[in-house]
């Protein structure tokens, strides 16, 4: 949770580059959700964002990245959900988490069925993380038409997923999620309140 170099402070601990415990504690106490979601950003940008941008436009390796982008966007969504949720980690069945994720975003319901969600959370998040590949006939692409396709008719045999599509449906939902948690209303009172919670067990407060 701390920085990796330098003097360890576990009773302030780094949370992001730029923040640390002692500046959640003091946005939240003062219900500064400018500077609260800021400091999400900051974190989220630098362990996930920007290394994905470094990766995806190195000329060396960019072409043939696929699959550590697509690594880092998978964790971004299990983190998401947690955030959505409220949880310390994923609950339950993982693929289900991925399901719930796909359809009730707006920037990627309209390419996912639960089927492509059961398939494509098999053969990438689990297939890479776990075994350093993709399963059966699944691939990364890029430059083209959709973001997801399947290979055959039976979506179960494969996808092609075009990076680069699904991760700016990515950064466009952390995106979405940020201006919620700032304009706050009713309608968000939930995500607010499972924001803290997240925020508040990665600083290791109990409340």
């Amino acid at each position: 949770m701390g920085k990796s170099v330098g003097p360890l402070n576990l009773e302030d601990i780094s949370i992001s580059p730029k923040y640390r415990k002692s500046h959640w504690q003091e946005a939240h106490a003062n219900s500064d959700w400018n500077r609260m979601v800021e400091i999400f950003k900051n974190r989220i940008e630098s362990r996930f964002l920007k290394p994905i941008r470094l990766i995806a436009n190195d000329r060396d390796i960019g072409e043939f990245s696929g699959f550590s982008i697509l690594a880092l966007d998978c964790l971004i969504i299990e983190t998401l959900n947690q955030f959505y949720s409220g949880l310390d980690e994923t609950e339950g069945a993982h693929y289900k988490a991925f399901w719930n994720f796909f359809k009730n975003s707006e920037f990627f319901k309209d390419h996912f069925s639960r089927k492509k969600a059961f398939t494509f959370y098999s053969h990438y998040r689990c297939g890479i993380l776990h075994q350093a590949q993709t399963k059966k006939k699944s691939v990364v692409r890029i430059d083209q038409s959709r973001m997801i396709q399947s290979v055959e008719s039976d979506i179960s045999k494969g996808l092609i997923v075009d990076r680069s599509k699904f991760h700016k449906a990515v950064e466009n939902e952390i995106a979405c999620y940020m201006e919620k948690l700032k304009n706050g209303g009713k309608e968000n009172s939930d995500l607010r309140r499972n924001f803290i919670t997240k925020m508040n067990i990665i600083c290791g407060i109990n409340k």
